[in-house]
């Protein structure tokens, strides 16, 4: 090997819009014929460039470091700090003989000891290894948000690919290869290179000369049989060419022009970031637009656990396991990974009810019988979680009619006898210690210090009661707080069990747009549907052995005890299953593709968000002004009621009403507005009464009351 000196003579040029593909690559073809035989690339605006001016990626990565520790110390201190911390490392390394950078390795465990300085022992903080991968983590989502690959300089490198010459990259950069790898992938040119030298990697660069003698030594090649392709009069052009590369020097005149043109205020103006927010979201589909609301649920919550300094946040099933792949998305692609530890909790209002409830002496039911008056004592028993035939030989027992509905049941002769019933007694008492014991050594599978810490829960509301459930069922001893998409209550907030919703709260009238996202909450509930059916129980291996067969119960999780097992139990319901796959499936996998989109939006806007208005005309689209299409598909759909009362509800309107009814219809909702507020979406009211066309009335009512003049 030998390198000869940097000759005088400039390197021949390539400037994008002026040169084309074509030509490089035939100028490629000589030097490949005059003895090179590998290609080298520099990465940054030479493969890829950048939408913002490059320093000022550190300033967006400020910005996410300032959400990771609580906002409690702002990006503008964070990124001082950082240039502070860079120079010391520049000039530490510079004085020791080594190259005048700094590697974000390095880098992170001094930046980790100044913010514990400042900070305290913070969650965040506590590891070093942990908070190390995290900040990488964190630089490498921010670089692959904001970069995009340059097409002439990917055209040419795929034509090298194509014609068999070997290919290598070489970056002066502070991130090390493993971020390199996932960039490379972001933009689709994991493959196009035989290999990567990464200056963080080697701790030696091209801007010394360093990093090409070794690229040469391990490739065991002359270095006139390598070229260097880059933008970097030093590092690229003159360092290679003393070592004796022949190089091209590429010239970028309308990238450089806007690096020199770009602004810092340019990244936050409204506008832009409305049209990023608006280029991301769905443009096609039914509901489109409800990815737009569950995106801004998740990053409400994301920003309420961050304050909150919560560590573990557990999603509730069925609707939580949705919204948990959409905070789990968020966080890797905010973050790298997850900063807030989430799990999924097989729980149902039926699953939890027994177990929360007081030995029967002291308990008068009266939760279940505020939301469920008017009920058979078959729905009694079956809120309880007994099995069909089981409830029924307790009835005959009893002497009391299984399936007649009655008025206040709680007050009925025969709700007593049915308390009254020895056989009854013992079932209730044996079920609901089983089920708290079972449950609680459940909940202590995850690991979580829950006593301590309180427990944090997410699903998609509207009053709590799996809260209330779980509440009792740890005695009132440890704090519950849920964060709902709405929350609805007349009730005052209890100490140790705050409720509080996302998106719109009965509770908290500052919270704008109430009458939008409430509109039809059933819409949350159906396209959050889940992959199984809903959670039915918490038995030993013995216990479900001993149980009726006349339920339709399948094991859903094993979690291994000691000894044994504890079975975790849905009900398996093929019409719901059925419904999932073949309607909710696909518009879920739509979302979910969306939320990537929007992720990737919020992190180009540096954490900025279009307004809460933006938001909410996006969701009044659909609720007040559907189409006919989403009005079909809706009315198709159908869920099974399975606690307080029993039944598969759906939304059908089957019923053909003559001329005269539709009339009669017409004038009662004319005198009596509020028939359109029984709870049901508006225009299914509508078509039930006969009056479809005047939802092309009353919906751009509505849509007007919400959006004039506040």
């Amino acid at each position: 090997m030998s390198f000869e000196r940097a000759k005088e003579q400039p390197a021949p040029t390539w400037t994008i819009g002026k040169n084309s593909s074509r030509q490089i690559c035939r100028f490629l073809q000589q030097q490949a014929e005059a003895g090179v035989q590998v290609f080298c690339f520099d990465y940054f605006d030479t493969l890829a460039v950048r939408e913002v001016q490059p320093e000022y990626t550190k300033q967006l990565t400020a910005r996410l470091h300032s959400l990771l520790l609580h906002d409690l110390i702002q990006p503008e201190q964070l990124y001082a700090l950082r240039q502070q911390i860079e120079r010391e490392l520049c000039e530490q390394n510079a004085a020791s003989g080594k190259e005048l950078e700094f590697y974000l390795p390095d880098f992170s465990p001094i930046y980790r000891l100044r913010l514990r300085e400042q900070l305290g022992n913070l969650e965040p903080l506590r590891n070093v290894a942990q908070f190390t991968e995290l900040i990488i983590a964190i630089e490498t989502v921010v670089e692959m948000a904001v970069q995009q690959s340059c097409a002439d300089t990917v055209n040419v490198l795929g034509w090298l690919r194509q014609q068999g010459f070997r290919t290598v990259l070489i970056s002066d950069f502070y991130l090390p290869l493993r971020s390199f790898k996932r960039m490379l992938g972001n933009l689709g040119l994991l493959d196009q290179f035989d290999h990567l030298y990464i200056s963080a990697d080697y701790s030696i660069a091209k801007s010394s000369g360093r990093l090409y003698w070794k690229v040469c030594r391990d490739l065991n090649l002359n270095a006139k049989q390598l070229m260097m392709i880059g933008d970097n009069p030093h590092s690229d052009i003159f360092r290679a060419k003393e070592k004796g590369l022949p190089c091209i020097h590429l010239l970028n005149p309308k990238q450089q022009a806007f690096y020199e043109q770009w602004r810092p205020e340019q990244l936050a103006a409204p506008k832009r970031v409305q049209q990023l927010f608006t280029d991301a979201a769905s443009a096609s589909g039914l509901f489109k637009e409800i990815g737009t609301s569950l995106w801004q649920f998740t990053w409400k919550l994301l920003r309420e656990l961050q304050q909150r300094q919560v560590r573990d946040v557990f999603f509730l099933s069925k609707e939580g396991e949705f919204l948990k792949k959409l905070f789990d998305r968020m966080q890797e692609e905010l973050f790298g990974g997850q900063t807030i530890r989430s799990h999924y909790l097989m729980v149902s209002r039926k699953a939890t009810f027994l177990a929360s409830l007081k030995p029967l002496e002291q308990e008068d039911f009266i939760r279940l019988f505020y939301q469920y008056r008017d009920i058979s004592p078959r729905d009694f028993l079956l809120s309880l979680n007994l099995e069909e035939g089981e409830a029924a030989a307790l009835c005959a027992e009893a002497g009391v009619d299984f399936q007649t509905r009655l008025p206040d049941l709680s007050t009925q002769p025969a709700f007593r006898q049915l308390l009254d019933c020895e056989r009854f007694k013992q079932l209730y008492e044996t079920r609901r210690s089983s089920q708290r014991r079972n449950f609680i050594a459940y909940l202590d599978s995850f690991g979580v210090e829950y006593q301590q810490d309180g427990l944090t829960i997410v699903d998609v509301g509207w009053k709590g009661t799996i809260q209330d459930n779980l509440r009792h069922i740890l005695d009132r001893r440890v704090p519950v707080q849920g964060f709902y998409v709405g929350y609805l209550t007349a009730a005052p907030q209890q100490e140790g069990n705050r409720k509080q919703g996302l998106l719109f709260d009965s509770s908290c009238p500052q919270l704008p747009y109430f009458n939008v996202y409430n509109n039809n909450r059933s819409l949350f509930e159906m396209l959050l549907g889940a992959s199984h059916g809903s959670a039915d129980g918490y038995f030993t291996v013995e216990e479900f052995a001993r149980l009726p067969d006349d339920h339709r119960r399948e094991i859903r999780q094993r979690i291994p005890l000691q000894p044994g097992e504890l079975l975790i139990a849905a009900l398996d319901m093929p019409e719901e299953r059925a419904l999932f796959e073949a309607k909710i499936r696909p518009i879920q996998t739509q979302i979910f593709e969306e939320t990537g989109r929007l992720n990737r939006a919020l992190l180009r806007t540096g954490c900025v968000l279009p307004d809460a208005e933006w938001f909410a005309r996006r969701h009044a689209r659909m609720v007040f002004t559907p189409s006919r299409k989403e009005i079909d598909f809706f009315e198709r759909l159908y869920h099974l009621e399975n606690f307080g009362v029993f039944e598969y509800t759906d939304f059908r309107t089957d019923a053909r009403l003559s001329l005269r009814q539709r009339w009669r219809n017409f004038v009662t909702m004319r005198k009596n507005p509020a028939v359109l507020e029984m709870g049901t979406w508006p225009p299914i009211i509508l078509r039930r009464l006969g009056l479809d066309f005047y939802r092309h009335i009353n919906g751009p009512r509505r849509h007007w009351r919400e959006f004039r003049k506040r």
